[in-house]
């Protein structure tokens, strides 16, 4: 005879076999919005999910946005809730084909979500990276480029700096 084992009722909620994705009001993972952005730029806004099975309709999308006559493309991060390794490859990759075109490419990015995984990469010193897209749109030439790095802490009153 096989013993067989019974499951003893508790007042615990049951667990879910799987974490159901967070999809958009259209049903998608990820959304990207695309609008020009006068003089000679474009403002891709991403919302949702940056992540292996997203990443690559996501670079695509930015790639497709690359081109000399526009000569400056601003990434909108602000409404990402998921930024895994796929996400840091997608801007590194689009990085390299910016530069290749000659396009400037700025980051928005105010979240944990996105400036933790740029952060401890190190990728958040090797791209433009703005606290919003109105200082991102600013021509080249209206901001110096240290002007677009989102500020670190400031030392306050009775704190030291640093020299």
């Amino acid at each position: 005879m096989t013993p067989s084992l019974q499951r003893t009722p508790t007042n615990r909620p049951r667990r879910a076999a799987a974490v159901q994705p967070d999809f958009q009001p259209d049903g998608e993972i990820l959304s990207v919005t695309v609008c020009p952005a006068p003089p000679g730029a474009f403002v891709v806004a991403v919302h949702g999910e940056v992540d292996r099975s997203t990443g690559p309709l996501l670079c695509d999308r930015l790639l497709h946005h690359l081109r000399p006559a526009h000569p400056r493309l601003v990434i909108d991060l602000t409404d990402v809730s998921f930024f895994g390794a796929a996400g840091l490859t997608v801007l590194v990759t689009v990085r390299e084909a910016a530069e290749t075109a000659g396009v400037r490419l700025c980051l928005v990015a105010g979240t944990r979500v996105v400036l933790r995984p740029l952060a401890i990469t190190g990728l958040d010193e090797l791209f433009d990276v703005c606290p919003d897209v109105a200082h991102a749109r600013l021509r080249p030439g209206d901001v110096a480029d240290d002007d677009c790095i989102l500020p670190g802490p400031r030392a306050g009153p009775g704190t030291p700096s640093s020299v």
